[in-house]
């Protein structure tokens, strides 16, 4: 029950907040709507957040976020991390989530098929997002880890921070499958380790991000 009710309540709250912001301009409704979706949502789910590191990064606009990527409740931690001015990348499925598909068309998501990857073809129209001085968040993994461990990266991330000559700022998510591990269900309340990192190059290597991350983890 609590899973259904974390799901289903935040996601209708939120359409309903954005349509009546609407009058106070798009990107004012999709803040509003990305703050009460994500407060509500964690509160519901039981989710506590413990983040180590300077939170001025969370802040930086315009920039490109990268997490690894555990659990089904990582983008509402990441969403709710950042909270403003902020672009998702989520798998095409979720467009025709009865819920969750109407709320991340309203707030802007990008849907990428899984065949096609996260290469440049895909990330080139967030650009302008980023000209205008918006976040991308997305994880380099590109699919959950069963058991947490982490998965090789892809260089899309990379490719984005380059192309638009922002911060590459890395977020570290410990513990994110044990509230909600790959093919699970039922959420388990819990507190979420996070960990900011200072902004990388974006002239790494997909293999050396992927290292930056291991590094963290192992901590």
């Amino acid at each position: 029950m609590r899973s259904a009710i974390a799901f289903v309540l935040p996601a209708l709250v939120g359409m309903i907040v954005f349509v009546l912001s609407l009058p106070l301009g798009r990107r004012r409704a999709a803040n509003n709507g990305i703050y009460l979706v994500t407060r509500l949502g964690l509160m519901l789910a039981g989710i506590r957040l413990q983040v180590q590191g300077d939170a001025a990064l969370l802040r930086q606009r315009p920039a490109v976020y990268v997490i690894n990527h555990q659990s089904g409740t990582d983008p509402i931690i990441i969403a709710w991390l950042l909270r403003r001015d902020i672009v998702a990348i989520a798998k095409h499925e979720l467009c025709y989530h009865p819920l969750l598909g109407p709320m991340m068309r309203m707030l802007g998501a990008v849907f990428v098929k899984r065949e096609q990857g996260v290469g440049p073809q895909v990330l080139a129209p967030l650009l302008p997002k980023l000209a205008r001085g918006y976040a991308v968040g997305l994880a380099p993994e590109g699919r959950r880890s069963r058991d947490g461990t982490l998965q090789p990266f892809k260089g899309g991330a990379l490719w984005l921070a380059q192309q638009a000559g922002v911060p590459l700022i890395p977020i570290v998510l410990h513990n994110s499958g044990d509230i909600l591990p790959a093919r699970g269900h039922l959420i388990r309340p819990g507190t979420v380790r996070v960990t900011l990192l200072p902004p990388v190059p974006a002239t790494l290597t997909a293999e050396q991000l992927q290292k930056v991350f291991a590094d963290a983890l192992a901590r």
